[in-house]
């Protein structure tokens, strides 16, 4: 984890520097460093939790604990996680203001559809936190019943989804990242990715249907960064031109989009199946 790294940033550098980036010779320096990349994405969750345990001992921790709200933030997962709904929620609504004046100001398509769906997934996120607030009071049939709207939602989520896919098919519409900017938002994007599944796995072991469909959208959320990590990844590296593209595009999309409204899918199945037993019990 030490060495990996810093040898294959140094081989890379040289490959690109020297213009060997379509030699055999570079094959090697690739794999060695898509191989220290994996390492990293996967030892990442173990460090991060390594270091919130080293923060929660820490002086500032121990403080922020004598507080109630500080207390409870720290030693309740699940406040933690409606706290986190609420974060992702203002931060899909501030993009969605930022990529709408952006797509009226130049015109864009591709802006627009952007905004469209930071929108709606700010809005899903939206109604389970006003749901959140209100679920011990309300109880774990009034959860399915949000879990269930949710998976609603997610099918016409799949619309502006669907739409983002197609322009990034066929009018070569993506992200591009600045110099080395790249590897970092690769790096981000993997470990968003990772974490993700393992906070789907472990909201659902807390019970709350709520929770569990926010954790939800945040995975289909992280996939559809990984599909515009891959556009950034495919225009400033490969040369195989656009039939390439647009193929690798339309298969990363498909499957996307496919996983999305499984979902959904499920997510129905799964309420409607907690509904007929009539006391509902686990989670979604």
């Amino acid at each position: 984890m030490c060495a990996l790294p810093p040898a294959g940033g140094a081989g890379l550098a040289l490959v690109f520097a020297a213009g060997w980036t379509q030699s055999p010779a570079a094959w090697p320096v690739y794999a060695a460093s898509v191989y220290a990349l994996a390492v990293w994405a996967a030892a990442l969750p173990g460090l991060v939790r390594r270091l919130r345990a080293a923060v929660r001992d820490s002086g500032p921790a121990r403080v922020l604990r004598s507080t109630q709200l500080g207390r409870r933030y720290l030693d309740d997962a699940a406040f933690r996680g409606g706290v986190a709904l609420c974060r992702g929620m203002a931060v899909n609504f501030l993009y969605a203001l930022f990529r709408i004046t952006e797509g009226i100001r130049y015109r864009s398509v591709w802006f627009i559809s952007l905004a469209v769906y930071d929108l709606m997934l700010g809005a899903m996120r939206a109604g389970l936190a006003a749901g959140f607030r209100r679920r011990e009071a309300l109880g774990l049939s009034y959860e399915y019943r949000c879990y269930r709207r949710t998976g609603y939602m997610l099918f016409l989520l799949n619309i502006p989804m669907g739409g983002m896919i197609v322009l990034m098919v066929h009018t070569n519409s993506g992200f591009s990242y600045p110099g080395y900017v790249i590897y970092l938002s690769a790096l981000y994007t993997f470990y968003r990715s990772i974490l993700s599944v393992a906070e789907l796995v472990r909201f659902r072991a807390l019970g709350s249907p709520i929770l569990s469909a926010a954790k939800t959208l945040d995975f289909v959320s992280a996939m559809m960064s990984l599909l515009g990590l891959q556009t950034a990844m495919i225009a400033r590296f490969s040369s195989r031109g656009e039939a390439y593209r647009q193929m690798m595009n339309a298969l990363t999309g498909g499957a996307v989009y496919a996983v999305a409204a499984a979902l959904a899918a499920y997510m129905l199945l799964r309420a409607a199946a907690a509904r007929r037993r009539g006391r509902p019990h686990g989670q979604g």
